[in-house]
């Protein structure tokens, strides 16, 4: 009867072992949880911080490329009216006025047109000139022969 005693004594210890050992893990499941819960949390909070500081640079970069392109505006429009307020002095001819205008007004027909009678009105002086220093050359050639 001792060795059944004993083994009831044995299986009531294992039994309360056991139970000991299934407690320890329930609260060491708790455990684990809270501290799943928490890095969720933290993991959220910087998700966020990272959020808010990735608007924040955004919203830099953007005031960064804007400032330039509003200077820039600025400057063209200053210049636009610089333009404007610029005029043609009185004693220039209706010829020579037309090379005041700036080149952005005028159509590129009209700077072709220009050139082309600059050069018609160069090209007889260049060809009399070239004529007289010709007949020049040949009337020393015929005096030196003689």
């Amino acid at each position: 009867m001792k060795t059944l005693s004993d083994q009831a004594a044995s299986a009531v210890k294992a039994k309360d072992v056991a139970e000991e050992k299934a407690e320890a893990a329930k609260a060491i499941k708790k455990v684990l949880e809270a501290e799943k819960k928490e890095a969720k949390e933290k993991m959220t909070q910087a998700q966020k911080e990272l959020q808010d500081a990735l608007a924040t640079k955004a919203a830099e970069v953007k005031a960064a490329d804007e400032k330039p392109y509003a200077e820039g505006v600025a400057d063209v429009t200053t210049d636009y009216e610089k333009q404007d307020s610029e005029e043609v002095p009185n004693d220039i001819t209706p010829k020579k006025a037309s090379s005041y205008v700036p080149l952005a007004d005028k159509s590129l027909d009209q700077i072709v047109q220009e050139i082309d009678a600059e050069l018609a009105t160069e090209k007889p002086t260049e060809m009399s000139s070239q004529q007289s220093s010709e007949l020049q050359t040949q009337s020393t050639g015929v005096a030196e022969e003689s």
